[in-house]
């Protein structure tokens, strides 16, 4: 069943529903007037005729049943009784038959009427005999007529204004599902063509259809996002893939030549100098494998693993780390007195942070050889900034922009490394929507700076 048809139903139902209540109540406010009104008459036929209808059937005298006759007004009905004995009747013979009614007002069922009475003992005049009960009755017909006429009326009305209104909830509710139909298009325009920059418009309708048409449109523009990324990360890996592949050929063969050379020749002269060489290249190899680890994993991390995280911390933390690998190198800390907390991924940052600082030491020596590393975390607007500067022969203004790149490494670099350093830096920096720049430092060397708005 379509919603359509459902609103149409309900509706119609919901206003069935209302028309019979308030019908009901209708009918029923008239039949109580009515009722009301026939009671007050035979209240007033009761005053009337009680005491002379009492005495006419004590003393059995037709003139005095006459003249109470008289006052009689129709269609009502006079009855007296002793006990359950009827003594007199005056007016119709409907109600022949029927036992007395009760105390009081009531309804009585006469042979093809029925009957609306009033009953009450009274003591007859002249002290003629004992007291009799005196009962006063009128017949329902007109009042039966008119509210079956008044039923009849309003069932019409009943069946029309159901009729009426659902055809309104059937005309309604087109206007008010338009919005989903277009919707409902382009979604059927998404499934069949997968494009995701479908616009359904989030402008028209009722409050609910906007926001359903807002929310699958947010929902378009993550798919989209998510199919751009996947798109990047697929283009990532092939690239990364191809000079992964490259980077690891020249290690392993060299790895591989050594082997061969000591496998061939077990009393070469220069064997520890070969075993030297394997350890250096399998470390160069682990380090690369790390590193390559550690970049796919960043490809990967989204905002959902961000968190508050105490920068001024993992400062100190990397910069206690480096004195502990490198103890000839000296580090010099400058940091703010208050803790800086940014919204990050902790461990990203650490990542950061440990290769700025170990990019460096390695490639931060003097002409001396003396390694200074100087590292200075500043909070001012426009936002955080990590700079950490050596004194070694600094990095080109042609090739700051390439060594960003991974496995680039510059022509003046100094020391062994895979060209990944900086790149993991770079994917840090993007990841927290802060930047990465080169610069030179005071006094020569180089100074990296991260900032984090």
């Amino acid at each position: 069943m379509s919603l359509r048809l459902r609103v149409a139903l309900f509706t119609a139902l919901g206003t069935s529903v209302l028309m019979v209540v308030g019908a009901l109540a209708v009918i029923g406010a008239f039949r109580t007037d009515q009722i009301a009104s026939v009671d007050a008459l035979l209240a007033s036929q009761y005053q009337v005729l009680a005491q002379p209808a009492a005495t006419a059937a004590r003393l059995n005298r037709p003139r005095l049943e006459e003249l109470a006759a008289q006052r009689l007004v129709a269609p009502a009905v006079v009855r007296v009784w002793q006990g359950e004995r009827l003594l007199l009747e005056l007016g119709a013979e409907d109600l022949g038959g029927l036992p007395p009614a009760r105390p009081g007002y009531s309804t009585l069922d006469g042979q093809s009427d029925r009957y609306r009475a009033f009953s009450d003992t009274v003591e007859p005049a002249l002290a003629v005999g004992r007291a009799v009960d005196v009962e006063v009755a009128m017949s329902l017909e007109q009042v039966d007529a008119v509210h079956e006429q008044l039923r009849t009326r309003l069932r019409r009305v009943v069946v029309f204004g159901v009729g009426l209104f659902g055809l309104a909830g059937w005309l309604a509710a087109a206007g008010a599902l338009a919005p989903l139909a277009r919707l409902r298009k382009a979604t059927e325009h998404v499934t069949e063509t997968n494009d995701l920059r479908t616009h359904v418009g989030s402008d028209q309708g009722p409050r609910e259809v906007r926001e359903l048409a807002a929310s699958f449109e947010a929902m378009l523009a993550r798919l989209q996002q998510a199919g751009l990324r996947r798109e990047e990360a697929l283009e990532t890996a092939r690239t990364f893939a191809a000079a992964a592949a490259h980077e690891l050929r020249t290690p392993i063969t060299s790895m591989g030549a050594n082997l061969e050379v000591l496998s061939s020749h077990p009393e070469v002269g220069d064997r520890q100098a070969l075993v030297e060489d394997l350890i250096s290249e399998h470390r160069r190899l682990v380090g690369l494998l790390e590193a390559l680890r550690l970049l796919s994993r960043g490809d990967l991390t989204g905002p959902e693993a961000f968190e508050d995280v105490d920068l001024s911390d993992l400062v100190e933390q990397s910069v206690a780390n480096a004195r502990r690998r490198s103890p000839t190198a000296a580090i010099t800390m400058v940091m703010p007195d208050t803790p800086i907390i940014a919204r990050g991924w902790p461990e990203g940052l650490r990542l950061m942070i440990d290769n700025l600082v170990a990019n460096a030491i390695t490639h931060g020596q003097s002409a001396d050889g003396g390694t200074e590393i100087r590292v200075e975390l500043v909070d001012e607007a426009p936002g955080t900034s990590l700079t950490i500067s050596d004194r070694g022969p600094g990095i080109p203004a042609a090739e700051r922009e390439a060594v960003m790149g991974r496995f680039v490494r510059g022509d003046s670099a100094r020391g062994a490394g895979s060209g990944l350093g900086l790149a993991l830096a770079a994917q840090q920096a993007r990841i927290h929507g802060g930047s990465i720049t080169i610069d030179d430092a005071p006094g020569g060397g180089a100074a990296i700076t991260f900032r984090l708005l």
